[in-house]
């Protein structure tokens, strides 16, 4: 049997994600014989299995989530409509806040609904994570249903992530308004 083709990546926000490279990292301790692994880590610290890359070029990650067998992703709304454009269900993992891995916890109602329309597989804990990676490792075919002609799911869910996102200037700007632009003091 030859070794799973495993692509992970934390996306290219600037808050370090080591959560989710710990949790590859600590369930590839015991699988790493098994695992063809490339992770994207940004700004997290290089897991110690597999090959790394702080950041990759978009058309790089594109052919790598392409070749593979299972991919894993931060809960970002891009990355998971690139992965089920290329024929993946991923596995998603959702920054959080509290931890610092990003600015508002807005992932974790976008997953959580793709998760119930049955367009991800969602991990909220390491043990979940770990099991949902065992289960593919076992049988990768559920994780690559095949190209899906329409991702009506995740682009309404996408478009509603995006009129929040346009709201929240007018709600609580994210930089003081003395940093504003002249114009739109």
């Amino acid at each position: 049997m030859s070794a799973l083709r495993l692509v992970v990546t934390v996306g290219s926000d600037h808050h370090p994600f080591d959560r989710l490279v710990g949790w590859v990292d600590r369930w590839m301790d015991e699988r790493h014989e098994r695992v063809e692994l490339v992770v994207q880590h940004g700004t997290a610290a290089p897991p110690r299995h597999g090959r790394s890359e702080a950041f990759l070029e978009h058309g790089d990650l594109i052919k790598l989530v392409e070749d593979a067998d299972v991919v894993v992703l931060q809960g970002g709304p891009m990355g998971i409509v690139e992965a089920r454009r290329a024929g993946h269900k991923p596995v998603v993992v959702p920054r959080l806040r509290s931890l610092g891995e990003v600015v508002d916890d807005h992932q974790v109602p976008f997953c959580k609904e793709l998760a119930r329309l049955g367009d991800v597989f969602l991990a909220t804990s390491e043990r979940e994570f770990h099991a949902i990676l065992d289960g593919l490792l076992g049988n990768p075919a559920p994780a690559r249903p095949g190209p899906v002609e329409s991702t009506q799911h995740v682009d309404a869910a996408v478009r509603v992530f995006g009129d929040l996102t346009a709201a929240l200037p007018s709600r609580r700007p994210l930089l003081p308004r003395a940093l504003w632009p002249r114009a739109l003091r």
